[in-house]
């Protein structure tokens, strides 16, 4: 399936990487700390994407079908792949957000992810994902996924390529809900197994 974002930090699944307007540009920073980098341009305006982002409402068309997001610095962002499930439930996803500036900057960190993940959560901790929204006119926004704080390693390897993907389908999804309309979750379900595997195949 994918990351819940977001996190990113969130669990992801292994899809191909950045087709069509998605960008990969990922880059070593002046210290030689990785920095994985995506980029889109999606088809509404910044409005209609902070909202994707910031409601649930919007977020469960592209993003998950349980959410809950309590906006604003130090709110969370709760949700789950799994049609049972409910807010509150201790096995959600559930993200901090750690800077929240309307329709430019949202900030996350990824407190908790469900048991029998495909990372430690000591490495996800590691990691702070950076979303900017750029108005670049005609009613279209720039979306900039930035995720920093991997050190290196093994466990960082398997991470930086497992959320490589798995954002880039994100992405994707996003840009299509703006295109065709809400995701089928119910369809979608049937990828949530492999989306909570590890990399070794093993759950």
């Amino acid at each position: 399936m994918k990351p819940l974002l977001l996190s990113v930090a969130l669990l992801c699944s292994t899809t191909a990487v950045c087709a069509g307007t998605i960008k990969d540009t990922s880059f070593r920073d002046a210290d030689g700390h990785r920095v994985q980098r995506l980029e889109a341009v999606i088809d509404a305006p910044v409005s209609k994407v902070w909202a994707a982002f910031t409601t649930d409402e919007g977020f469960r068309t592209w993003g998950a079908p349980i959410v809950h997001i309590t906006p604003g610095h130090d709110g969370m962002l709760e949700a789950s792949y799994l049609p049972t499930s409910k807010i509150g439930d201790a096995e959600n996803i559930r993200n901090r957000i750690l800077v929240y500036y309307p329709e430019h900057l949202l900030v996350i960190h990824n407190e908790h992810a469900p048991k029998g993940g495909p990372f430690k959560q000591e490495v996800i901790d590691k990691i702070r994902t950076i979303f900017e929204f750029q108005d670049i006119g005609g009613g279209k926004t720039r979306l900039v996924e930035s995720g920093v704080g991997y050190g290196e390693g093994a466990d960082f390897d398997s991470m930086y390529a497992h959320f490589r993907a798995g954002n880039a389908e994100e992405f994707e999804l996003l840009e299509k809900s703006f295109v065709s309309g809400p995701i089928d979750w119910k369809a979608e379900m049937g990828e949530v197994t492999s989306s909570v595997k590890k990399p070794d195949g093993k759950s």
